[in-house]
């Protein structure tokens, strides 16, 4: 299962009563527009908040709450996968991957995660799955030591051993027409994610999502010599989902279009 995060908007009416709802994950609310509503464990219960936009709500996991609308509101809810954060949890040695809910959440490394994924998902997710895995598991790790019980993120020195790096680079070039994850590359180094998202970093000079994305265009720039290879081919070719995305991708690294950049090799 993939560790990327699943970004969903939201619009709430008035509502006379209040209604029930019970997030099965970890869910992370932020306020997209201004909002006033009550919340609480009881229908009798309930605490009024109000909210400008921007402001987030850690949500309560696997606990039923009720909420009673007293304005109309959107909100974008973020939602970690449960996976991605017990394997954080444990890789950061700790199995509990609880956090302490609350209503109103300030942090800014949390905040600048959350605006990354919002702008990675209204660009149609140029960077790849590769990026989106990597923003869920740093998402999760921001929470545990914020929320949680972890104190400081555990870091590493040293990179990858010649090997390892080999054996990375052969897998990504292998499969560079695949659906790659991070999962996949950290496997493929016989390490766990955020371990190996640290240590490929030190050895590669580049993210792993940002040396996937240039393996992708350099493999390109060979299949376009081809006058026979259509643009949509060499998109699939190189693991890019359509053309356009790969239009998009190729500009931004080579500054040309595929298509300009095939008329200048004449």
């Amino acid at each position: 299962m993939g560790s990327a995060l699943h970004l969903q908007r939201i619009a709430g009416e008035i509502s006379p009563e209040p209604v029930c709802q019970l997030f099965e994950s970890q869910v992370l609310a932020k306020v997209l527009t201004p909002a006033e509503f009550e919340f609480g464990l009881g229908t009798y219960d309930l605490s009024r908040c109000r909210y400008a936009p921007g402001e987030m709500i850690l949500c309560r996991r696997n606990i039923e709450e009720w909420v009673r609308w007293r304005s109309s509101i959107q909100m974008l809810l973020i939602t970690v996968p449960d996976d991605t954060m017990l394997s954080v949890a444990e890789e950061m040695g700790n199995g509990s991957r609880e956090l302490h809910e609350t209503p109103r959440f300030e942090d800014e490394r949390i905040r600048a995660l959350v605006t990354a994924a919002e702008a990675e998902q209204a660009a149609g997710s140029p960077a790849g799955r590769v990026y989106a895995d990597s923003l869920g598991r740093a998402l999760a790790a921001a929470l545990l030591q914020s929320r949680g019980t972890l104190r400081a993120p555990r870091t590493y020195r040293g990179g990858l051993t010649p090997v390892q790096l080999r054996r990375v680079t052969s897998f990504v070039y292998e499969h560079l027409h695949e659906d790659l994850s991070l999962l996949q590359m950290a496997e493929a180094a016989g390490l766990s994610p955020s371990y190996f998202s640290q240590m490929f970093r030190q050895s590669a000079g580049l993210a792993p999502h940002q040396f996937v994305l240039r393996a992708r265009v350099e493999r390109a720039k060979e299949l376009l010599v081809s006058r026979e290879a259509r643009v949509l081919d060499v998109a699939l070719a190189c693991g890019f989902q359509t053309q356009q995305h790969f239009a998009r991708v190729f500009r931004a690294l080579c500054k040309v279009s595929p298509t300009e950049f095939r008329r200048r090799l004449v």
